[in-house]
């Protein structure tokens, strides 16, 4: 049971979850730095020094990473990866919502965003904010990694570990990310220019390299982040600490988190074996069992619509329940929603019934709509306030793709069946998909399922650059360049 949280104590659990909240002069104090290190200027060598003179200041430091991540509404733009990355702007783009081209929310964000109209100004904005966001981090994160190695002794437990190895995996993060976004598909761009990979905290610009290059430095920066964080304790996952800072595993850049992020990059890259040994080393950890009961039967207080003992990392953010009712449960005006046609071709109508349709619930104002982030006042406070980043069924679909392409169809099958069962719906059999092609379909349709309003379907089409056209099941018109986010006008300036 939680304390009553004042409001830094808030800004502390948007992503440090623990079951004991130890309310002193020190922690708060801790928390008013980690304030003012977001606010920190570049040149400010004086206060940077002052922020890591002790174990603390680098806590503060990589939490106020965390926390930016998420983003409060009031800094302009709307949540990053709790909204524009996850729900919002990226899940427009795969086609989740039906009436996304006619809807007037976000100043029309997502109607243009339907449209992929990277030019206009409210979309155009919004990719900015991504932008600047998401290096803005990077830059914090390398300003505590150019003072961490010579603080070490200032650090306690395993903190050292785990402060460089989340800083460096989280980098990691943000730059195959940006790659994602504004490089171009790797079936047609590999050798294209992409983006910075910054890895100085400078004031000085960083030139572009080819998404090649990016992708590589992110497999070396994850590959330096596993070996650090695999001196920490692996062992056990902690939903609760007298220590905040090791409280609540999976809202941190773990080191299964690590893990199935290079397998991610990894499979991006085409590097199907290493994706394949990563992913596999992930599901035999069985730290992130696959659900064995329907949720969607659970009553609301209970209901654990996210599957959360399943998350490898997700963000904790307290603007969840405010950014689902955003799209979802306003009390005036027309939610984005998936017509009741297309949930039922997505997800089928016949016995037996997938646990995913609890994704999807009648509103305040009865209107049926999506409801992965909706939660009851008593819901448990592990499956409270959480944007999922990484998910265990990804990496039993990465070991299915792996598989298919080496040419092992029945244990690819066998992957994708295990979370299908996970799903309550029954295994397809080898006469339902006889060849590598019905293996890829099938692959393609869970992953339309199963990250619904997460973000990451747009990017799976993108690796593989399916049409979007097509995926959309529409005749609307997509532009050439759909795939590929503008770089904001002010970095061409300044970095050509």
């Amino acid at each position: 049971m939680f304390y009553q949280l004042s409001k830094l104590d808030n800004m502390w659990f948007k992503c440090l979850k623990s079951v004991v909240l130890l309310c002193s002069v020190t922690v708060l104090g801790s928390l008013s730095s980690c304030e003012k290190f977001l606010e920190m200027p570049v040149r400010d060598k004086v206060l940077q020094e002052s922020m890591f003179t002790d174990e603390q200041g680098f806590m503060d430091a990589l939490t106020g990473v965390y926390l930016a991540m998420d983003k409060p509404a009031s800094s302009g733009g709307m949540g990053l990866y709790t909204h524009d990355l996850s729900m919002g702007m990226l899940s427009v783009m795969a086609n989740n919502y039906s009436n996304a081209a006619t809807s007037a929310l976000g100043d029309g964000l997502y109607a243009n965003s339907f449209r992929y109209d990277y030019e206009q100004n409210r979309v155009k904005q919004e990719i900015r904010f991504i932008w600047s966001g998401l290096y803005n981090n990077i830059a914090n994160l390398n300003n505590l990694l150019a003072y961490i190695d010579q603080k070490e002794d200032v650090f306690s437990r395993d903190h050292y570990h785990r402060v460089k190895g989340e800083a460096i995996a989280l980098r990691a993060l943000f730059h195959f990310d940006l790659a994602r976004m504004f490089g171009q598909s790797p079936v047609t761009g590999m050798d294209e220019r992409a983006i910075p990979y910054v890895r100085v905290f400078s004031a000085e610009s960083t030139p572009f390299v080819s998404l090649q290059s990016a992708l590589d430095s992110c497999i070396s920066d994850l590959n330096s982040a596993k070996a650090i964080l695999a001196q920490t304790d692996t062992t056990a996952l902690s939903e609760g600490s007298l220590v905040l800072f090791s409280g609540y595993t999976q809202n941190h850049m773990n080191y299964w988190a690590t893990k199935a992020l290079l397998a991610r990059v990894h499979l991006y890259r085409g590097n199907y074996n290493l994706a394949l040994k990563e992913a596999l080393e992930v599901i035999g950890s069985n730290k992130f069992p696959l659900s064995t009961s329907n949720v969607a039967v659970a009553s609301a207080n209970v209901r654990d619509r996210l599957f959360s003992k399943e998350l490898l990392f997700s963000l904790y953010s307290t603007n969840t329940v405010t950014n689902s009712d955003g799209l979802f449960n306003m009390s005036a005006g027309n939610p984005l929603m998936l017509a009741l046609a297309n949930k039922n071709a997505l997800y089928g109508t016949v016995a037996p019934l997938d646990w995913r349709l609890s994704w999807f619930d009648n509103n305040a104002r009865n209107i049926n709509v999506p409801s992965k982030y909706f939660q009851n006042s008593n819901l448990p406070y592990t499956m409270q306030n959480i944007v999922p980043l990484l998910r265990i069924t990804e990496m039993y679909y990465i070991v299915a793709e792996c598989k298919n392409n080496m040419g092992d169809l029945e244990e690819g099958l066998g992957y994708l069946n295990a979370v299908r069962m996970a799903r309550g719906l029954n295994p397809l059999t080898l006469s339902a998909v006889p060849d590598n092609v019905a293996l890829s379909n099938a692959i393609t349709l869970e992953y339309k399922k199963e990250f619904i309003y997460e973000g990451q379907t747009f990017f799976y089409y993108k690796r593989l650059n399916k049409d979007l056209k097509v995926e959309s099941g529409t005749t609307a018109v997509v532009p050439n360049n759909a795939y590929v986010f503008p770089i904001p006008d002010k970095e061409g300036e300044y970095n050509p």
